[in-house]
């Protein structure tokens, strides 16, 4: 039973360390794609994150559920270790929620001032004052190469067709942002190039005069403009090139991207710090409630053993002592069940070596009290015997009239002794009960017709009895042991007075006994002779022998039963018998 348990501990276990770890998934990617959909101005709504936030909270508070209705099942049936139990759930679940709320209300602060900073003012203006110098770098290139393309100098410059290097160095001279120039013959025939390889243009494009398309060659840009000229009847085209610096359009792009992700953000600030906390309590709750479950599982894994120990405390308390409680070798409480389990061997040979030294004790006991019994008759039985005989020989006349009261004194003692002895051979040689379900009402009809109205005066009251009330016990000795109970108890009664017997059940543990109370209103027992009650051979009646109510243990005792008294003097006494209601125990 004990390795099912650890096994389904352990499946538990892991499938919350599961859970947890989907749950950390589940975080991490809904995170990025929530940034995502709130820059790109998508709903949240319509992604998995609406059932994952219904089905795994609601999962969760399924199995916190049932393990709290456990819980509330255990405290009513009274389980060992449930109020210990409690207090360590409650004590890991505060515990919990102590951790998880500075941390959320800690973290919602945190993203609140980071996202003030992120969106502050300067932020934005300070991408909107770089995209702004970005771009007007790359006008007033265009600007340049428009004005120079429609530029008289630059036209004069180009005239000397015949001496292109001294092209070149004019236009650098005239214009040093000027990167590269490429010179084409009216029929598309390349006359002259001069400037970084990536500048040249291959064949010339059919574009009217002017700046032409700019051109991204890896992460260099190209800045263009074409210019017509004629020169002895021949015409010419001409294209200036200015290079943008390396990823120019590339950071530029990344600007504008920034600036368009920034506004969207901007806009949204509001929607997104409440997205910020819906998302955080989608998640931040199951993993609470996931930390509860955990409670419950850890306090079970804890109170566990503390639980053995208590049932098997508890059945060692009620005699068993061959009970033993299995341990982990590793767990922390081994060591006390170790001692625990060495103890009860060592109670159970004290228990064994006590047994045999009662017993001798008792049988010590009951011979000096038998030697005493048997002594107190043979003192009138020879003192009979002696007057006989000296009336024989020093008197026979009156011989006659002493013979008979002397021989009928014998007899009545001889008989005495012959009582005692067969009282005696009971008590020693009791059968072992043969025990079936017997009605307890009905039985105790029994013993009270048996004594008929003996006592008119004692009234006896049986109302307290279910006709279903059921023990589980040998009818004859049962028989046995309410009539010598009832018969102390006309005993007991001086005149007039009342007898009740009750009945109801009652748990030890976990087992169930029937409880009967014999009650009378006659005397009482005197203190001093509380603890002699049971003892064999103790009575206070002149004609007692001693062994009524020591039978009577030894009936309830072989029934696994326990029998006790309440008294007061001239109140009452209250006789209790409980017997088993179960065949098994």
């Amino acid at each position: 039973m004990r390795g099912w348990k650890t096994d389904t501990t352990r499946t538990v276990l892991i499938s919350i360390l599961l859970i947890y770890g989907i749950i950390i998934i589940l975080i991490l990617f809904f995170a990025n794609q929530m940034l995502l959909d709130i820059s790109a101005g998508r709903r949240i709504s319509n992604f998995i994150i609406i059932p994952v936030a219904i089905i795994l909270p609601l999962t969760m508070v399924i199995t916190i559920a049932i393990n709290i209705r456990r819980l509330i099942k255990e405290h009513q049936t009274s389980q060992p270790g449930v109020r210990f139990k409690t207090r360590l759930i409650l004590f890991f679940s505060v515990i919990a929620l102590l951790s998880a709320l500075p941390q959320g209300v800690l973290s919602i602060n945190f993203i609140n001032s980071s996202m003030n900073t992120w969106f502050s003012s300067n932020i934005g203006e300070a991408i909107d004052g770089g995209l702004s110098i970005a771009l007007k770098y790359s006008d007033d290139k265009l600007d340049n190469l428009r004005d120079f393309t429609g530029n008289p100098v630059a036209i004069g410059i180009l005239k000397n067709f015949s001496y292109p290097e001294q092209i070149w160095l004019g236009i650098s001279g005239a214009n040093p942002e000027i990167d590269g120039i490429q010179i084409f013959k009216d029929d598309g025939t390349e006359l002259y190039f001069k400037g970084p390889p990536e500048a040249r243009l291959e064949p010339l494009p059919e574009y009217s005069p002017g700046i032409l398309p700019r051109q991204d060659i890896g992460r260099t840009s190209i800045l263009r403009s074409l210019a017509r000229v004629t020169e002895k009847g021949e015409a010419y085209s001409v294209i200036f090139s200015i290079l943008l610096p390396e990823s120019f359009s590339e950071n530029a792009g990344l600007l504008t991207e920034s600036r368009e992700t920034f506004l969207q953000l901007s806009r949204y600030k509001t929607q997104f710090k409440v997205a910020l906390v819906i998302f955080y309590s989608i998640f931040a709750i199951p993993i609470i409630l996931l930390l509860i479950q955990v409670s419950f599982l850890m306090s079970e894994e804890i109170i566990s053993p503390i639980v053995h120990l208590e049932e098997a405390t508890k059945k060692v308390a009620e005699g068993d002592f061959s009970v033993r409680i299995l341990g982990k070798p590793r767990d922390e409480l081994a060591v006390l069940v170790n001692s625990f389990n060495r103890m009860v061997f060592e109670l159970e040979k004290t228990r064994v070596k006590t047994i045999q030294t009662e017993k001798v004790s008792a049988w010590q006991e009951i011979a000096q009290r038998m030697a005493h019994e048997i002594r107190n008759p043979l003192t009138p039985i020879k003192l009979s015997a002696q007057r006989i005989l000296r009336k024989y020989k020093n008197d026979p006349s009156a011989f006659d009239r002493i013979l008979e009261p002397a021989v009928n004194s014998i007899i009545q003692e001889v008989n005495s002794l012959d009582t005692m002895l067969s009282e005696f051979r009971d008590f020693a040689r009791h059968p072992d009960p043969a025990a079936t379900e017997l009605p307890l009402r009905e039985m105790i009809r029994e013993v009270l017709d048996s004594y008929g109205r003996s006592r008119p005066d004692v009234e006896i009251q049986i109302n307290d009895i279910p006709e279903e009330m059921i023990v589980f016990a040998d009818r004859n000795q049962m028989k046995q042991v309410f009539s010598n109970l009832l018969k102390n108890a006309y005993e007991s009664i001086r005149g007039a007075g009342q007898i009740v017997f009750r009945a109801d059940l009652v748990r030890k543990g976990n087992l169930k006994y029937c409880r009967t109370q014999i009650q009378d209103n006659g005397s009482g027992i005197d203190e001093e002779y509380h603890n002699k009650v049971f003892h064999p051979y103790f009575t206070t009646k002149t004609e007692g022998t001693g062994l009524g109510l020591p039978i009577v243990e030894r009936i309830i005792s072989d029934h696994n039963g326990q029998i006790w008294f309440e008294t007061r003097k001239n109140v009452g006494t209250t006789f209790f018998i409980d017997l088993p209601v179960e065949r098994n125990i």
